[in-house]
């Protein structure tokens, strides 16, 4: 039953082509290349749609077309400090430059991961080999020189978990497809629990100093994502069904008061601890905030590739029952 509930999901609600394997969002990506924040929407915020592309990656859709398209865009848009703005479109369609980055660290770590992994197999553009190398500048300016890790802006004096980890998943990426970083990759690996991690409380601790208690985000959220970076667990760190039992109800039951977004990425979390149901959960949970103002575009990428992913499994054990 529950094989053929994923089938028919896979052939509805716009996910056929993600069962095919292939990333396909209408309304999130123009024909410029742009990928806006939300669907049919005028903002384009460059952490997320490279979060986006990676995550959907990691569950096994093709993203070269859509990942080729949005180079193309936002390279020439790299500022000359290497960092990544956000960006809105005006009433005569032209793009321009709405803010600086959230998080400067994490959002120069997803171009670095997405070059390297999109290029993997193949001799990386000369334009984009030059962005690489100014990304890969501006982020050890951010680097503290004392503690070891990254701050999220220069200036700042403040680092944060989430956005390190995805730094040390940049950096392994850089290491192991480029060659370039492995020893800023080790420096960090080192650097992070020595500044993160509370052996008293064995919780991580979200940013390198305190800040106002916050619910689920970035609180609960950020415990999963050592683990999804493969990162050593700690004595004592919670497993995921442990996290699950605990203040990760909210997610699993989407509880629309103690979440702003579905926080789809925590599904590979789900998978990474062998509870399919949890990730297939979400997707049953989640579905009816799709379109709706609580849903972006790396939602969506969750969604088609869970979809996808889920949708091969069941195929492929139903053929091995047949």
């Amino acid at each position: 039953m529950m094989k053929r509930l994923y089938l028919l999901l896979a052939l509805c609600c716009g996910a056929g082509q993600a069962a095919a394997g292939l990333l396909s969002w209408p309304g999130y990506q123009d024909e410029d290349g742009a990928i806006l924040l939300q669907a049919h929407g005028r903002h384009v915020d460059p952490y997320f749609a490279m979060k986006a592309l990676l995550t959907a990656d990691e569950l096994g859709l093709s993203i070269a077309s859509a990942a080729d398209a949005w180079t193309a865009w936002l390279a020439p848009r790299q500022e000359s400090n290497g960092s990544f703005p956000r960006f809105e479109r005006q009433a005569d369609g032209v793009w321009r430059r709405a803010a600086d980055a959230d998080a400067d660290d994490s959002t120069l770590a997803m171009w670095i991961s997405l070059l390297n992994r999109r290029y993997r197999r193949q001799e990386m553009p000369p334009a984009l080999q030059v962005s690489l190398a100014r990304a890969r500048r501006a982020l050890w300016r951010l680097r503290q020189a004392r503690s070891g890790v990254y701050d999220y802006t220069a200036g700042a004096k403040l680092a944060y978990l989430m956005d390190n980890v995805e730094v040390y998943a940049a950096l392994r990426d850089d290491c192991v497809n480029a060659g370039a970083s492995c020893r800023r990759m080790r420096q960090l690996a080192a650097a992070l629990p020595k500044t993160f991690w509370e052996a008293k409380t064995r919780r991580w601790r979200v940013a390198s100093r305190d800040i106002p208690p916050i619910a689920f985000y970035p609180e609960a959220a950020a415990q999963l994502f050592p683990d999804m970076a493969d990162l050593p667990a700690m004595p004592g760190q919670a497993s995921f069904d442990a996290w699950l039992r605990g203040e990760g109800r909210p997610w699993l039951v989407q509880d629309k008061a103690h979440l702003d977004f579905p926080w789809g990425v925590l599904a590979l979390a789900a998978l990474r601890g062998g509870r399919e149901d949890a990730a297939r959960a979400w997707l049953r949970q989640a579905a009816p905030a799709r379109g709706t103002p609580r849903w972006n575009v790396l939602e969506e990428a969750v969604f088609q590739g869970l979809t996808h992913r889920l949708a091969t499994a069941a195929e492929q054990e139903q053929r091995q029952e047949e």
